[in-house]
C-alpha cells in the first residue's frame, strides 16, 4: 500500500462494481426463477454463496481490460511488480464477498440452511378412516380421490433441524476466505507472463501460474468444502472445522500470489 495511487483507486472501485453487479444478476435470477412466495432472507442464502464467483470475475474482467489496454505492460516498465499492479482488482473484487459475508454473519433474516443440506423426512401423512391425512398441511384425501380441508396440527409439521453451532459464522468465514483466494487466484493466472529464454518463448512448468493447476486446486477445495458442510450437517464434525478448506485455499493462493513466477525471466545471452 505504500505504492497505492489513485490509478489503484480507480481499479479497486470498478472491480468492486463488476463484482456488486454480478451479484445482483445472480440475485434476481434467483428471484425469477424460485418458486415464489420466498421470504428475501432465503433468496439472499441462496445467492450470497456465489459471492465469492461474483468477486474473482469482477476482479478478472477488470484486470482484463488493464491488460487489453497495454497500462499493466507500462507500470512493469517503470519498475512495478506484477502483483502490486493486480492488487488494487483483487482488493475491490474481494470486498464483494466480504461484504456478502458480513452481512451473513451479522443478520438472523439471511437463511444459511443451504450451507448445511441434511434429507429431512417426517409421518406428516397417515391413515385414518379409509383416507390419508396430512395434519402438517391440514388436506386429507378420500379412497376415491376427493380432496378435503381438516384441522392442521402445527405438532405434525416436521421441523427443520437445528443447525450445528456457529453455523452461520462458518458459513460467513467461508465465504470470506474462499472471496479472498478466488480473485488472487485469477489474478495470478491471468497476469503470469511466459518464460523467456535465449531459444524464444517457452511456456513456464505446469502449475506455476497454470490455469488447468489452478481450476485443480479451486475444484479440489470446492469439493473438500461440500464434503466438510456436509459432514458438520450431520453432527459430524464441528461446523467451524468445515472452514478449513477455504482456508488452505487461501494459504496457496497467498503463496502463488507473491511466489518468483510473477517476474519474468531475462533473455539469456
Amino acid at each position: 500500500l505504500r505504492q497505492w495511487t489513485r490509478w489503484d483507486a480507480r481499479i479497486a472501485w470498478r472491480a468492486l462494481a463488476l463484482g456488486a453487479i454480478a451479484l445482483a444478476v445472480a440475485w434476481l435470477v434467483t428471484a425469477t426463477t424460485d418458486e415464489g412466495g420466498v421470504a428475501w432472507g432465503v433468496r439472499a442464502g441462496r445467492t450470497l454463496p456465489i459471492a465469492p464467483v461474483c468477486a474473482a470475475l469482477g476482479t478478472v474482467i477488470a484486470l482484463a481490460h488493464l491488460r487489453a489496454r497495454g497500462e499493466v505492460r507500462a507500470l512493469e516498465a517503470l519498475g512495478r511488480a506484477p502483483w502490486e499492479n493486480a492488487l488494487a482488482a483483487v482488493i475491490g473484487g474481494s470486498a464483494t464477498a466480504i461484504v456478502a459475508a458480513s452481512v451473513m454473519a451479522s443478520s438472523a433474516n439471511v437463511d444459511v440452511d443451504g450451507f448445511f443440506p441434511v434429507a429431512r423426512h417426517g409421518v406428516a401423512y397417515r391413515y385414518d378412516e379409509g383416507g390419508f391425512v396430512d395434519r402438517a398441511s391440514g388436506w386429507r384425501i378420500e379412497s376415491d380421490g376427493a380432496i378435503s380441508r381438516v384441522d392442521a396440527d402445527p405438532a405434525a409439521t416436521t421441523a427443520a433441524a437445528a443447525l450445528p453451532r456457529h453455523a452461520r459464522h462458518a458459513a460467513a468465514l467461508a465465504t470470506a476466505l474462499s472471496g479472498l483466494a478466488l480473485p488472487l487466484l485469477a489474478a495470478h493466472v491471468l497476469l503470469t507472463r511466459p518464460l523467456v529464454s535465449g531459444s524464444g518463448t517457452r511456456r513456464r512448468r505446469f502449475g506455476r501460474g497454470s490455469p488447468s493447476r489452478a481450476v485443480g486446486v479451486v475444484g479440489l477445495a470446492a469439493i473438500a468444502t461440500i464434503l466438510s458442510f456436509h459432514a458438520a450437517a450431520v453432527g459430524r464434525i464441528p461446523a467451524l472445522l468445515a472452514v478449513v478448506p477455504t482456508a488452505l485455499l487461501l494459504a496457496v493462493a497467498l503463496f502463488r500470489y507473491r511466489e518468483a513466477p510473477w517476474e519474468r525471466a531475462s533473455t539469456k545471452g
